[in-house]
């Protein structure tokens, strides 16, 4: 029983060196410095990530379509990207373990693609939480 401890505490450890939570100033910073997203929807990206994954890097949720969400935009792999369970789908030809690190340069790529197809209503953190308030909030006081 302790070496299945030690070796499922491992591999949580593993998991986690390579993944992040960002600051919210954090993000907004290398979403606007490093990934190009307009100032204008900063705050709604940032209030979305933090509803959809508390802004880590490494969460993989269940879907409503039986598939599985990746990373800190909970990029789903009914569609974007490629899993095991869905193998077939990647309009962001990204396999979704690879959102699962700390570089979200795929993430923010694919996000992208997400809300430029469905707006931000493609992620219910965004409309249950983000939708109809001010999302400049989340970012005001960042020096963007």
């Amino acid at each position: 029983m302790k070496t299945l401890f030690a070796i499922i505490f491992g591999l949580f450890i593993i998991t986690a060196s390579n993944a992040k939570v960002y600051e919210r100033c954090e993000l907004a910073l290398e979403l606007y410095n490093e990934h190009s997203y307009g100032r204008q929807y900063l705050g709604d990206w940032v209030c979305m990530a933090y509803y959809e994954s508390g802004l880590a890097t490494f969460v993989k949720n269940p879907n409503s379509y039986g598939g599985n969400d990746y990373g800190i935009f909970q990029i789903s792999d009914h569609e974007w990207c490629r899993s095991p369970e869905n193998p077939d789908v990647a309009e962001c030809t990204y396999d979704c373990t690879s959102l699962l690190d700390e570089d979200i340069n795929n993430d923010a790529a694919c996000a992208v693609s997400v809300q430029a197809r469905y707006g931000f209503f493609a992620w219910s953190g965004w409309v249950n939480n983000c939708q109809g308030t001010n999302t400049e909030n989340w970012v005001a006081d960042c020096g963007i």
